[in-house]
């Protein structure tokens, strides 16, 4: 696509609810276009779920974000929230990817969450699920039974986080880094 800019860190790109069902319907060429409209380079997609790399001389990762939310919301019409993170981020956190059991997500935060939220969290009994993590990520395990409670979803965890929040596996985080 285009060139990556000099000293440029790679980003990674998340969002939220896109592809899903018949609501915000959104082709990977139309995001692509848009980030290079944007000014970012190296822009590759993956699979059709709103899920991007680039690079990019800003360094702001909240920034980028709005930036995306507010593109996709005037050239698209989509009202999205938009998730980025330094690629060493999403490294950082794959490394620290506890050893659980059953089917594994990583929710990757849009903010940090307050201290006292965070805690809340993680200190609420979400059995037979478990739910581990910091103010980055939380590491959602589901029982490998295959069973479901439906205690943990991303609005539960959004409204007692106070913060938004996009779930991916490690599986397509480890390669929307390569």
């Amino acid at each position: 696509m285009s060139g990556s800019s000099r000293g440029a860190g790679n980003h990674v790109l998340l969002l939220r609810a896109v592809n899903v069902g018949p609501h915000n319907r959104l082709a990977m060429k139309d995001l692509s276009n848009l980030l290079v409209d944007l000014g970012h380079g190296d822009v590759k997609t993956y699979l059709n779920s709103g899920n991007a790399t680039f690079s990019s001389s800003r360094r702001s990762t909240q920034k980028l974000a709005t930036e995306v939310e507010d593109g996709l919301r005037e050239r698209l019409g989509l009202d999205v929230r938009a998730c980025v993170r330094k690629a060493a981020d999403i490294q950082n956190a794959l490394e620290e990817l506890p050893d659980l059991d059953g089917y594994i997500v990583v929710n990757v935060l849009f903010d940090r969450p307050a201290p006292e939220a965070l805690k809340r969290c993680l200190d609420t009994d979400w059995s037979p699920e478990t739910v581990l993590g910091n103010d980055q990520v939380l590491y959602l395990a589901y029982s490998p039974a295959g069973l479901h409670s439906g205690k943990v979803t991303n609005a539960k965890l959004e409204k007692l986080l106070g913060v938004g929040c996009t779930a991916r596996t490690p599986a397509t985080l480890r390669k929307l880094l390569t």
